[in-house]
């Protein structure tokens, strides 16, 4: 032994321990634990307490269901959860069906309550969905941290005005001058879309944090003229492709008086084009859209991975659609359960250093507490 000890002695030995690798890169999957049988049986309860109480209870009732899908979302072995106050919906859906009220009927009390109300719309929507982001985020946590959003009111108007203002201005144009070439004029306004749709997503995906983790956003407006330009050609398509079958039923014009021939033929154009356009041109969109916005989103150490197929997609809402209309709309709950999943089931995160590595370095922290205050600031004025 004494030799072994010398003979040990005579080198030198490393004591310094070797460095650890750092933790490779992982990709970690969302994962949905709800079925469409559990989600039919709150959807039941909802439809009927909202029936019974005329509409009062569908406050309650969404927030029964984002809580639902919400618990039931995983991601590494813990759970979403929503904390939103029904009441802070309600008041959102009362002063939304005000607003929408007052626009609806204000040029009929005259031209200068149209103004006013317009003025009203456009200094209150962009807070208000401003608002309604922070309350959606700020009452969404995971592992007991809460989201929240940090885009400015300001930039908030710089975001929504022009979009709002697009979207009113050939009903005021109608209002003041009647049907005028200004009318068309003011539709052409709507070729600025994808530029103002791309402002919007920025701002939206752009300031969204985790505790005190803040996102980026590298979307580029390009991506988005790209899209709205093939969405273009595939709509011309579907209206060809619709026009196509209405000439298909031109043998039933001579066996029909005339009225209801010209009527049928322009009832099964109008539903194939509707139905080409719901299964073909909206997923399409969705999809292109999503994929465009989480791809170019990332957190510190993390970048969000979404790989959707706008033809797997279309598949999905075809039969969702045609198992809805067979079963007289009790489908729709599975088919809401299938859609989720679906989005879920191509979504992921690349993580850098280690997911537990990453989220030990998140504190509690943002605007307002983490936006402990959302309930009280921001109003959520969706259905």
């Amino acid at each position: 032994m004494h030799d072994v000890a010398a003979a040990a002695g005579a080198f030198p030995i490393d004591t310094t321990a070797p460095a650890e690798d750092p933790p490779a890169a992982r990709t970690l999957r969302f994962t949905f634990t709800g079925s469409g049988r559990e989600y039919f049986r709150i959807w039941v309860v909802n439809l009927l307490l909202t029936l019974a109480s005329l509409g009062i209870y569908s406050a309650w009732a969404k927030v029964r269901r984002l809580q639902y899908f919400d618990r039931n979302t995983a991601l590494a072995g813990a759970r979403f959860d929503f904390h939103g106050n029904p009441k802070a919906i309600l008041r959102g859906r009362v002063l939304a069906v005000l607003l929408l009220a007052a626009y609806h009927y204000a040029f009929g009390i005259s031209v200068a309550a149209g103004l006013v109300t317009i003025a009203v719309l456009l200094v209150c929507l962009p807070w208000l969905i401003r608002g309604a982001l922070r309350f959606r985020l700020g009452n969404t946590s995971y592992r007991g941290l809460h989201f929240h959003f940090s885009g400015s009111v300001p930039m908030a108007y710089r975001v929504y005005l022009a979009p709002i203002a697009v979207f009113l201005l050939p009903g005021v144009l109608v209002a003041v001058y009647g049907e005028t070439p200004w009318v068309t004029v003011a539709w052409l306004l709507y070729l600025g879309w994808p530029l103002m749709y791309a402002w919007m997503k920025h701002y939206q995906y752009g300031f969204v944090a985790y505790g005190d983790q803040a996102s980026s956003n590298a979307l580029a407006v390009p991506g988005f003229f790209g899209i709205y330009v093939r969405g273009f050609l595939l709509a011309t398509s579907i209206v060809i492709a619709a026009f196509l079958v209405g000439l298909m039923a031109l043998p039933l014009r001579m066996l029909m008086p005339e009225e209801a021939a010209f009527m049928t033929t322009g009832l099964v154009m109008g539903l194939g084009t509707a139905l080409m356009a719901y299964v073909l041109l909206g997923p399409y969109q969705q999809v292109r859209v999503m994929n465009l916005c989480l791809r170019h989103t990332t957190f510190p150490g993390v970048r969000l991975v979404s790989s959707l197929s706008a033809r797997g997609f279309a598949r999905l809402q075809l039969k969702n659609l045609a198992l809805t209309l067979l079963t007289l709309g009790l489908y729709r709950p599975f088919a809401v359960v299938s859609a989720y999943r679906y989005r879920l089931d191509h979504l992921a995160l690349d993580v850098d250093e280690g997911f537990d590595h990453v989220v030990s370095h998140v504190t509690a922290g943002g605007g307002a507490a983490g936006d402990g205050a959302a309930d009280f600031v921001g109003l959520d004025l969706s259905w």
